[in-house]
């Protein structure tokens, strides 16, 4: 009795699992209109412009620029990253000043990052996370550049 049952309940499945294939009701010569689905995915702005103030020999910095370096490609077009290093560049370091007094910013350290119009100081795990978010949030809105207002 199980033997059939189980015959029974295969040949059920393999029943439901065959497809129809359905001929078409009209045969159309010619295409029809494309319709495209919308892009909601911005493809066609240029990158941002995010700015890293670094230390050579800070462990933090060397850190965030790695970071940086081994992103997934996927995040290439969202920004470029331009770097400074301020401890052995006395340009670099007035820079760094400059954007900070802009931005009202009362604490330097490296790394200096900003992103749009905002400064991100440090990089631990958690801010890596957050600096992504801003730089897709800032490409996909705002799209402020700093050095615009600055230069």
């Amino acid at each position: 009795m199980k033997k059939i049952l189980l015959i029974l309940l295969l040949i059920v499945l393999v029943g439901c699992n065959q497809k129809t294939i359905e001929q078409p009701s009209e045969i159309i010569d010619e295409p029809s209109e494309v319709i495209e689905e919308p892009n909601y995915d911005i493809q066609d702005k240029e990158p941002i412009n995010i700015y890293l103030f670094w230390g050579d020999g800070c462990g933090a910095c060397a850190n965030l620029k790695e970071f940086f370096n081994n992103l997934d490609s996927s995040y290439n077009k969202y920004f470029n990253l331009i770097k400074y290093e301020v401890w052995y560049n006395d340009e670099n370091y007035e820079l760094m000043h400059k954007v900070g007094d802009y931005l009202n910013q009362t604490y330097y350290a490296v790394p200096f990052l900003v992103v749009g119009d905002e400064i991100i100081i440090g990089a631990d795990d958690a801010k890596k996370e957050y600096i992504l978010e801003r730089i897709v949030e800032e490409y996909n809105n705002d799209r402020y550049d700093i050095m615009n207002e600055i230069k």
